[in-house]
């Protein structure tokens, strides 16, 4: 059991000395696993505030995003698009001092993935302070004109 003012990774089970930051492995299996699956944009916000800096940043194909507000924002649109899709982890998460990196595969639960990835996330205070997405392979789905 964790002491005061720790607690548990639950991925490592190794005890988290910095009062509930996490690490950017932490951070990364928390994206992939309950910030970007959550449908709504208030709980996911919530989530985003424990675990982002104010001023973090997402880069990635579509653009350069700044700010929890228009990282969610964007998180909502994806989720609109493809709310049945779930992400998982392909490997292991490599870390180095306070950046994280992972590939990664997005598809229907039980299918293969649909399309793949690398994150590249940097932790800053226990927050996520930047991080890039790089699509690998495959296209993901564009919104329905229907």
């Amino acid at each position: 059991m964790a002491g005061k003012g720790q607690r548990k990774d639950r991925y490592t089970g190794k005890e988290n000395k910095q009062g509930g930051k996490m690490t950017a492995a932490e951070l990364m299996h928390h994206n992939f696993d309950e910030i970007f699956i959550e449908l709504d944009p208030v709980k996911r916000e919530a989530m985003m505030r424990n675990a982002y800096t104010e001023d973090s940043v997402w880069i990635h194909p579509g653009g350069r995003l700044v700010g929890i507000a228009a990282i969610n924002e964007a998180a909502s649109e994806i989720r609109k698009r493809i709310p049945e899709y779930r992400y998982k982890v392909v490997g292991d998460i490599h870390t180095m001092h306070n950046v994280g990196m992972c590939r990664w595969g997005s598809g229907l639960p039980g299918q293969p993935f649909r399309y793949t990835g690398t994150d590249v996330l940097e932790e800053r205070d226990g927050r996520v302070a930047v991080f890039y997405t790089f699509i690998d392979s495959g296209t993901p789905p564009v919104a329905s004109t229907e």
